[in-house]
């Protein structure tokens, strides 16, 4: 029976066709589709006799049209078609493309029984009914008539359309998102994780470097199934099926990344994140920073997401920012010893008048008609020790005055408070200020670059000196403290008898280039709030009840969080 007579049949205001040779199947959740297959027997022909072209299955359901649905079906194709429309139109139109091929294999064993024996029901995927298969059947009273019914537990109440046209908005928006993106099957996986679990293994990082032909194994057989177009101008390529099969080129350039994204799917990690580098098709690498999104049960599990951002020029900045903070720390320990150039002359001139004096002393003695040799070799002694003595104290001015890179080592908080002092201290004696020492003891070590935290105590006692001079004339005293506060940290304080901070001034010590002082730089608060920062500390100052200012800062102790 033609598509049109069907029609006819439509008009006369019969129902839809109903068939008949097919029992057993609920009505309630069956959806029928009765084809026209009249347009394609000269292929069925073609592929029964085996003188079709290997594609002639493909093309078996080019033409076969709609005949009549029922009600069910109407319902899944949704409120953008009813009966009246459906009939007459392609069936390849309204049929899932991944559901085309099993159809025209049900074509075949149906109307030609080919090949002999094959099955007429078919178990298939589909995003509207689960546990979905597809019964095929005929009936004599229709004979170029095919009855097709999909069977299963209804999945989503909304239409099949509404469903399909809800993932063609998800993929839009896959597509558009600011981030490279990467949908990656990743299920070949799973037998592989259950065969290692019923071997006992549960440490699958430990056996991942003991077999790393493993990983090789793994990021051949893992396949992306999607890309975004920012993946595509990511790693340079020309069109999106470029990014489609193996991942390997994922990780060409971080092999051990590979490993960790395979212990986290392992370990059942709903998200794992790192930087790594990858390898563009041009050989350019780029800093990015992945995200890997693993699905779990009821989600679909053949998703995993690979979220790539760029993050090269970021990471360039960020360097060259580090750079210019060392630059601006090291502008502030200069101008910190341009405060002390006293002070530094006065320790330098200590040991080398000790060694003129020394030196005058040996010749002397070396003059007369007995010379006293073992006086002489006392008075050497002392001339070594004094050089010694003043190439320390170089040294440390060089240590404080050079550009370096950052070191952090363990360190005991009290030893950098004493070299610390030895900078400051003829400023403290010639000034005859009382300077009282409160060292905590068996204070834990912290993690710490010696050079910036002696720069961050060196700039608060020259401050604390400095304020004492604009005192009252009240006697003059320091009090630094160190301790262990209530959360574990390393604590440090350094009180004055000075005025204290004006009111106004507490918030704004520690900004950039805010000072009091009338030939002040105003970098030297600043830089000692962001070395204590760097350090995962805090920094600051108050208004002692006592009188006078206090600083303090915080830091944490070597292995414990921040540190």
């Amino acid at each position: 029976m033609a598509v049109a007579s069907l029609s006819m049949i439509e008009d006369a205001g019969q129902g839809p066709l109903v068939p008949r040779s097919v029992p057993g199947l609920d009505p309630e959740t069956t959806a029928w589709w009765a084809l026209d297959i009249s347009a394609a027997r000269p292929a069925i022909d073609s592929i029964v006799a085996g003188t079709a072209a290997t594609d002639g299955l493909d093309k078996l359901l080019a033409g076969v049209r709609i005949a009549d649905v029922d009600q069910n079906n109407i319902h899944l194709v949704g409120p953008y078609a009813g009966r009246r429309d459906l009939i007459g139109q392609l069936f390849t139109a309204w049929c899932p493309p991944e559901s085309w091929r099993p159809v025209a294999e049900l074509v075949l064993a149906v109307i030609a029984d080919h090949p002999a024996g094959a099955p007429r029901t078919r178990a298939i995927t589909s995003i509207a009914f689960e546990d979905a298969a597809l019964h095929a059947s005929a009936d004599e009273a229709y004979p170029d008539i095919m009855f097709l019914a999909i069977a299963g537990t209804v999945a989503d109440k909304r239409s099949l359309w509404s469903v399909r046209a809800s993932e063609e908005r998800y993929r839009n928006l896959i597509h558009h998102l600011p981030c490279a993106l990467l949908q990656v099957d990743s299920q070949p996986m799973r037998p592989i994780f259950d065969e290692l679990r019923r071997q006992g293994v549960t440490d699958i990082a430990r056996l991942l470097e003991a077999e790393p032909e493993r990983v090789q194994q793994s990021r051949d057989a893992v396949l992306v199934t999607d890309a975004n177009n920012n993946a595509v101008r990511l790693f340079g390529a020309d069109r999106i099926d470029r990014l489609i099969g193996s991942v390997d080129y994922v990780f060409a350039a971080s092999p051990e990344t590979a490993r960790r994204v395979i212990t986290a799917h392992f370990d059942g990690v709903r998200t794992h994140r790192e930087i790594m580098k990858i390898r563009r098709f041009d050989g350019v690498l780029r800093d990015v920073e992945l995200t890997v999104t693993y699905p779990t049960p009821p989600e679909r599990l053949d998703i995993t997401l690979l979220t790539l951002d760029d993050i090269t020029d970021r990471l360039r900045t960020e360097a060259q920012l580090r750079e210019l903070q060392a630059e601006y720390s090291r502008a502030a320990r200069i101008s910190t010893l341009g405060e002390l150039a006293t002070s530094i002359a006065h320790e330098v001139n200590q040991p080398l008048s000790a060694i003129v004096t020394n030196a005058e002393t040996s010749l002397r003695w070396l003059s007369r008609e007995d010379p006293n040799l073992v006086k002489v070799g006392q008075l050497t002694t002392r001339i070594a020790d004094s050089a010694r003595h003043a190439s320390d104290i170089v040294q440390r001015i060089r240590g404080m005055a050079a550009p370096r890179a950052p070191e952090r080592l363990l360190l005991d908080l009290n030893g950098i408070v004493e070299e610390a002092l030895l900078f400051v201290r003829h400023e403290i004696e010639s000034r005859a200020i009382d300077l009282s020492l409160r060292f905590g003891r068996d204070l834990p070590r912290l993690f710490g670059d010696r050079v910036q935290l002696q720069q961050v105590i060196v700039n608060l006692l020259l401050n604390a000196v400095q304020a004492i001079g604009q005192g009252d004339g009240t006697a003059a005293s320091i009090e630094i403290r160190t301790r262990i506060d209530a959360g574990g940290r390393v604590a440090f304080a350094i009180h004055d008898s000075g005025p204290g901070i004006a009111a106004e001034n507490i918030e704004r010590v520690f900004g950039s280039f805010f000072t009091t002082k009338p030939d002040g730089m105003g970098i030297g608060l600043a830089v000692c709030q962001s070395i204590i920062v760097a350090h995962g500390g805090t920094i600051s100052a108050s208004n002692h009840p006592d009188g006078g200012a206090v600083f303090r800062f915080v830091l944490p102790a070597a292995g414990t969080a921040g540190s």
